[in-house]
């Protein structure tokens, strides 16, 4: 009796070990499946950063070989309107005052007194006598901004903003411009043509 109760926990604690066994197996092989799912996780990953690497790579060679084109609504930076300007100051002065409603040596007094006294200034592609030039040429012509640009090559945008620099700063030194009551030349009073024009009564 006591031999047969020895054998039996003998095939027990054999059934336990086995099933101890197998179960270090079972826990072995799925963590040996996990490991190897990370490592073709890791794998793919790997080969996605180095196919994006080889796009890019291409991408650097081609943009470095071939000149991209500017699109055809964006304008160029010009020479024109400056090389336009000094030409026409240097040629027929009467030309010029015909042009611009007065003569060149005009021109540039009133340019060195916006320069001195205002904030109209030379940009870094726009000297100040061609933005004179643009605010004279539409206040004298009543020209639009289709004539401008044709001229000196600007876009519509930056004929206006020349014009309102002009036109603002022309008002900073208005009080200083414009002629008092009773300091009008004699020969503009004499003149049927300008009185009318300049005269000045008290009080306005």
């Amino acid at each position: 009796m006591y031999g047969e109760n020895e054998l039996q926990e003998d095939e027990i604690e054999g059934e336990e070990i086995d099933e101890e066994e197998t179960d270090g197996e079972d826990m072995d092989v799925k963590k040996f499946e996990e490991d190897e799912e990370f490592y073709e996780i890791i794998k793919h990953l790997l080969m996605a950063i180095q196919a994006v690497v080889h796009v890019l790579n291409e991408f650097m060679i081609v943009m470095s070989e071939q000149h991209v084109e500017r699109p055809l609504t964006r304008q160029q930076i010009t020479t024109k309107g400056l090389n336009y300007i000094h030409n026409v100051l240097n040629q027929d002065p009467e030309h010029f005052r015909q042009r611009y409603r007065m003569y060149p040596d005009v021109f540039r007094k009133l340019c060195s007194i916006l320069r001195e006294k205002t904030l109209l200034q030379n940009t870094r592609f726009i000297c100040e006598e061609e933005i004179l030039a643009t605010f004279l040429l539409i206040v004298g012509h009543n020209n639009r901004y289709c004539l401008v640009r044709d001229t000196f090559g600007r876009s519509y945008f930056t004929a206006s903003i020349n014009f309102n620099k002009v036109l603002k700063a022309l008002n900073t030194i208005t009080s200083d411009m414009l002629a008092k009551p009773g300091s009008l030349p004699s020969k503009l009073k004499e003149s049927t043509r300008f009185y009318p024009y300049f005269k000045v009564k008290p009080g306005i």
